[in-house]
Parts: C-alpha cells; sequence; structure tokens
C-alpha cells in the first residue's frame, strides 16, 4: 500500500472511529496556513497470566488538508460519476450540445477541443475559439469536478489546434539546441510560457502537445511528419523539458508523447498497426530518456506495439507498459491520458470501443480520449459494469479519479480544493 492509500484508509477510519480526536490548528491573519488534521486514535490491550497488565498505545497522525479534502470529494462520488471522470471527450460541431445529447452531463474528466472537427467555424479566428470554448465551461459550471478543456498544440505549426501564436518549427528547436543549448535552457521556456499563457486565455487548461518522441531514422513516422525533435534523446529531453517548464509557469499542464515512444514505429497509427522496431532494452537506452523526473502532470501513451511485449498488445492497453515501464521503471507518478480510442486504426481495429476504454484503465490509465462522442455513453456503461463486477477494477479506478481530483485541484477547478495546497507539475506519490 502508497503512502497516500494508507492516508485515505486512515480517513476512511476517522469516518466511523469513534474514539478519534480530531484538532484544527489555523494560525491566524492575512498570513493563516491550510489547516491540518490530527488524528489520536487509543488502544488498550490486558492479558491475564498470574498478574494483569495493560498498556496503552496512542498512535497520532497528522493528515494533509488536501488529503482530506480530496477523500471527501471521492467518498461522495457515485461509480457511475467516477466513470463520467476518467473519460475526455470530443465532438464534431457544437462540442457542448453533442455532449449534451448523447452523455447528458458535462461533468466528465474533460473535453477535447479542436478546430479540425469544426467546434468553432472560423479556423484562424481565435475570437470564436475562445467563444466555443467559454459555452462548453459555462455549460458546466454546476459541476463539482468540472472537465478539463483540453486540445493539441504542438510546437510550429502542423498540430496546433487552437489559433493562438505558434511556437518555432520543431526542426528549428532542434538546430537552436545543436548550436547552443542555452537558446533552450534560457529562451525556449519563457517562448513556452507566453504560448501558453495565450491558451489559458482562450480557455485551454491542458494542453497535449509536447512532443517527447525521439526519432530512430528519417524516414519513421514522427521524422516523416516533421513533429519531433530529432534523433538525440537528450536534446529531445532537454527541449521537451524546457516546454513543460514554459506551460507550468503559465499554469497550464502540459503533456509528454507518445509513450513509450512514436519516434521507433514506422507505420501511422492512425492508418495501421503501429509497430515499435526497439525492444525493451533499446527503449530503456533511447526513448525512455525524456521521461526521466519530468515535471509534465500528464504523459500520453500510444498506440505502440512491442511485437514481444503482451502478444503485441497496443502501449494503451497493455499493462507491462503502462504499469511496468511507465508506473514502476520511470517512477512517474502523475496523470496517463491515452491517444485517441475513437478511430486510430492502430487500435481500433482490434478492439471493441468499449473494450478500449476499460482495458486502458485496467491497464493504468487515468483518462481515456475519445475525440468523438459516438461511443462514450457506451464505454461508461462498460466501465460501470466491469467495477461492479471486479473489485479490482473498482480499485484501480479511485486510484485514477484521486488523481484527475488532485489535477483539478491544482488547476483551480475545485471549489473545495486551494490550488496553493497542490503542485501542478512535479506529482509524487
Amino acid at each position: 500500500m502508497s503512502s497516500r492509500s494508507a492516508v485515505f484508509a486512515t480517513v476512511g477510519l476517522v469516518l466511523v472511529a469513534s474514539a478519534a480526536v480530531i484538532v484544527w490548528q489555523q494560525d491566524a491573519g492575512d498570513d493563516a496556513t491550510a489547516p491540518t488534521t490530527t488524528i489520536t486514535t487509543t488502544s488498550t490491550t490486558t492479558s491475564t497470566t498470574s498478574t494483569t497488565t495493560t498498556s496503552t498505545t496512542t498512535t497520532t497522525t497528522t493528515i494533509p488538508p488536501e488529503d482530506l479534502a480530496v477523500a471527501a470529494l471521492l467518498n461522495s462520488m457515485s461509480l457511475r460519476e467516477k466513470a463520467e471522470q476518467l473519460v475526455v471527450v470530443g465532438a464534431t460541431g457544437n462540442l457542448g450540445l453533442s455532449i449534451d445529447e448523447t452523455l447528458g452531463t458535462r461533468c466528465l474528466g474533460g473535453v477535447f477541443v479542436s478546430r479540425n472537427v469544426g467546434n468553432w467555424s472560423a479556423a484562424d479566428d481565435l475570437g470564436a475559439a475562445t467563444a466555443a470554448i467559454t459555452e462548453i465551461t459555462n455549460g458546466a459550471d454546476s459541476c463539482v469536478l468540472p472537465p478539463l478543456v483540453t486540445t493539441d498544440a504542438e510546437a510550429g505549426t502542423r498540430v496546433l489546434k487552437v489559433p493562438v501564436s505558434p511556437l518555432p518549427e520543431p526542426a528549428i528547436l532542434e538546430a537552436n539546441h545543436a548550436a547552443d543549448p542555452a537558446t533552450t535552457d534560457e529562451g525556449l521556456a519563457p517562448a513556452a510560457a507566453a504560448f501558453a499563457g495565450e491558451l489559458w486565455d482562450a480557455g485551454i487548461h491542458v494542453n497535449l502537445g509536447v512532443i517527447a518522441d525521439v526519432d530512430v531514422g528519417g524516414d519513421y513516422y514522427m521524422a516523416r511528419q516533421r513533429r519531433s525533435f530529432g534523433r538525440d534523446p537528450e536534446t529531445v529531453a532537454a527541449i521537451s523539458a524546457a516546454l513543460v517548464e514554459g506551460h507550468c509557469a503559465a499554469g497550464v499542464a502540459a503533456t509528454l508523447k507518445h509513450f513509450p515512444n512514436q519516434g521507433s514505429t514506422v507505420d501511422d497509427p492512425h492508418r495501421a498497426d503501429s509497430v515499435s522496431t526497439n525492444d525493451f532494452a533499446a527503449w530503456q537506452a533511447f526513448g525512455r530518456i525524456p521521461y526521466i523526473d519530468t515535471r509534465a502532470p500528464l504523459i500520453m501513451t500510444g498506440h505502440i506495439r512491442y511485437a514481444d511485449v503482451d502478444d503485441g498488445t497496443p502501449a494503451t492497453l497493455s499493462s507491462t507498459i503502462t504499469t511496468g515501464w511507465l508506473r514502476q521503471d520511470v517512477g512517474y507518478a502523475g496523470v496517463v491520458i491515452t491517444d485517441d480510442l475513437h478511430g486510430m486504426r492502430g487500435v481500433a481495429d482490434d478492439y471493441a470501443p468499449e473494450q478500449r476504454g476499460t482495458d486502458d484503465i485496467a491497464a493504468g490509465a487515468d483518462l481515456v480520449l475519445y475525440a468523438d462522442d459516438v461511443f462514450v455513453a457506451a464505454v461508461i456503461d462498460a466501465i460501470v459494469a466491469r467495477a461492479e463486477a471486479d473489485p479490482a477494477f473498482a480499485a484501480r479506478i479511485d486510484e485514477s479519479v484521486e488523481r484527475v481530483i488532485r489535477l483539478k485541484g491544482a488547476l483551480g477547478l475545485v471549489a473545495s480544493l486551494d490550488p496553493a495546497w497542490l503542485p501542478l507539475c512535479g506529482a509524487s506519490e
């Protein structure tokens, strides 16, 4: 059991232990600190031989206020409400109205906005984009846990789905770093902060757009797409880290992608199975490097297959990769989100829509992304049904919902959570 799980177990005991003594401690004045809760429990044991001995043991546990608040939210939720917090949903046309019609609620894990699918009509009109996003969030203002507003906004203009001022093209960032690493270390983070600030002003909370893929060769998928920062893993790590820090400074949650490494695949996962040419040892020496000690609040898993791992199951659905490589080997403690599960053939050809969602969560993902909402009601139903039948899966859901609550709290979206209590970047267990 992790230390945080132990705390949540303690909170549960407090709710039923009549011997618990709760002491609130708060400084007065303008510099008041957040309250902490001290729980003192006393137990008495008596044994009888020729004499009777009574011993008393007192245990005191101080629970941080954020843990109490998160536990209270989690304990107040129905299973269906928890399932709804695990999906990030897109749709063509008016996203808010489409979600209202298909799901009946906007109190979801998140929504995915994109001019590519017509969420607003004018492709280069930031005002239209902002108005569309504002309509979505205004329709969710009664939610205790409002949706994260997410988009794709990578460096350059190839994948920039909200019309903000673009960052330089990936090849330029790579060349600048090769010529003088100070251009990355000192210059890129402020530029990324300004870029992320525009996203925030438009209403975006999460950018799914920081590439951490390391190219294996020029004919590989990400290199052909001109979206990655080259073949040197240290260069990719430096550039992606600077982009993350810029987003952190602007209060926007950046997402590294596509774990383990889309740069080691030849085929486009939108069109076909995407099989890595690396094995685990090669990934550890190569594709793993940009993820080591990352402060990114989210990491996106890709539909990348390794022939000798889980019988070629895509990384998004593989517990060996999501839990083993990412959580255990890399030691990542933030939110894990999948690549699109709606129509990408690298996963859609072999798995039903509902199975994609439930198996991804079972593998260790916290948020499942569907760029269209047509399957999502069935996905939520499937998550609920599996949790009702499988206590281990229900516990897996609670782990993910807790991470999602903490991320939303850090972004200032949850009324009962002070963002000062929660780090946006550099999450730890």
